[in-house]
C-alpha cells in the first residue's frame, strides 16, 4: 500500500504532463514547410552549392530546334522592321519560409510590349551571375511579369541583358 501511495504522486504529474503538451503533428509550426514536402526543383535549388555555378555568358530559356539560313533572313528582315522591345526590371529580396537564410532574392521583368514576346535568354552582370530558375517568360504582353531567381545577392546585380527572337537589350539596375 506504501508503495502504491509513493507511485501515486509521479503517475499523476506524468499524466499532466502528457495531457498539457500538445500532439506532434500539432507541435509543428503550419508556417514551416519541411524540406522533404517542397517539389523536387526548390528542393534541387536549396541543395545546390553555389561553387557549381556554371560561367555560361548567357542562360539559353527555351529548346527551340536550330532555324535554316531562310529563317535567318527572314528574322533579320522581320528585326529591322518592328521596334525593339522594351521591359521594366525590378530587383528585389522577399521574405521566404522555404530557404534557410528567411529570404530569397528575385528580378521581375515587366514586358512594356504591345505585341506578345518570348524572352530566349538572360544575363545578370554580363554572364557573372546566373540564375536558377525563370517563370512566366512565354508570351508577355503589356504589363506580364516574368520572375527569375539569381544567384547572387541582389544588391551586387548592375546589370541585365535580356534576349528575344527581335534581339538583346540591356538595362542597368540602380
Amino acid at each position: 500500500m506504501s508503495f502504491t501511495k509513493l507511485m501515486l504522486p509521479f503517475i499523476f504529474s506524468i499524466a499532466m504532463l502528457t495531457a498539457c503538451s500538445p500532439a506532434q503533428d500539432t507541435a509543428k509550426k503550419p508556417a514551416q514547410t519541411e524540406v522533404s514536402e517542397l517539389d523536387p526543383d526548390t528542393q534541387k535549388i536549396m541543395q545546390t552549392d553555389l561553387s557549381e555555378q556554371t560561367q555560361n555568358d548567357e542562360i539559353p530559356i527555351s529548346t527551340e530546334p536550330e532555324l535554316s539560313p531562310e529563317s535567318d533572313e527572314m528574322i533579320e528582315a522581320l528585326t529591322h522592321e518592328q521596334p525593339q522591345e522594351q521591359f521594366d526590371i525590378r530587383v528585389y529580396r522577399a521574405e521566404s519560409i522555404g530557404s534557410m537564410t528567411g529570404y530569397i532574392d528575385k528580378v521581375d521583368i515587366i514586358s512594356l510590349n504591345d505585341q506578345p514576346t518570348t524572352i530566349t535568354g538572360i544575363q545578370i552582370n554580363r554572364g557573372n551571375c546566373g540564375i536558377t530558375r525563370m517563370y512566366d517568360y512565354q508570351n508577355m504582353r503589356y504589363g506580364s511579369v516574368a520572375l527569375a531567381y539569381p544567384r547572387c545577392k541582389v544588391e551586387y546585380i548592375r546589370e541585365i541583358s535580356i534576349s528575344t527572337i527581335r534581339g538583346t537589350d540591356t538595362y542597368q539596375v540602380d
